[in-house]
């Protein structure tokens, strides 16, 4: 293989992963990550027996209406989910924001937004200080009213209950005050 093909794979190379950590950005569950992990060795693997540059790769960048839906999600926490009012706000249809998301991110803007929230009760979890986290009070501060449905959603996301990761998050400590201790 000469020196401009080493470089034509070298720049495909770094194109591949860029995509792939863009997108992994919104894998929602394990499953997601998997899928897309296996998905870019496998055109990894690809492009290392073919040594043919893959058509149509271009470094990746969010379109600018979906950049903007994101920015509004992720910035206001206590926003409640308004389609109209963020297809507004990103300056794109409703519809049209829906599929700009769906394509670029592979979630709906709400899935994303549910994800967000859900990211943010784990944060809480994982980062309290008191001696028992209440997990219901932090699904409810993020907005989720039916317990079971948050938990079912939880796991989804996370591979394991809310209470499993009060339990993991407090045999940590257990360990870290009995190493502290020794």
């Amino acid at each position: 293989m000469g020196q401009a093909s080493r470089t034509v794979s070298g720049s495909t190379i770094c194109c591949l992963i860029d995509r792939f950590l863009l997108r992994a950005r919104f894998f929602l569950h394990g499953e997601q990550a998997e899928a897309g992990t296996r998905q870019l060795i496998s055109r990894l693997v690809e492009l290392e027996t073919t040594g043919q540059v893959l058509a149509g790769l271009a470094s990746p960048v969010l379109d600018r209406r979906v950049k903007r839906a994101i920015d509004r999600i992720r910035s206001q926490p206590d926003w409640q989910f308004d389609l109209p009012e963020l297809a507004s706000h990103a300056g794109a249809s409703e519809r049209n924001l829906y599929y700009l998301m769906k394509r670029e991110t592979g979630v709906t803007p709400y899935r994303f937004y549910q994800h967000c929230r859900l990211v943010r009760v784990r944060r809480r979890l994982v980062d309290c200080q008191c001696e028992v986290p209440h997990i219901s009070h932090y699904a409810v501060d993020e907005g989720f009213s039916h317990l079971g449905r948050f938990a079912a959603l939880y796991r989804e996301h996370f591979g394991e209950l809310p209470s499993e990761t009060v339990q993991w998050r407090r045999a940590l400590l257990d360990k870290e005050s009995g190493t502290r201790a020794s």
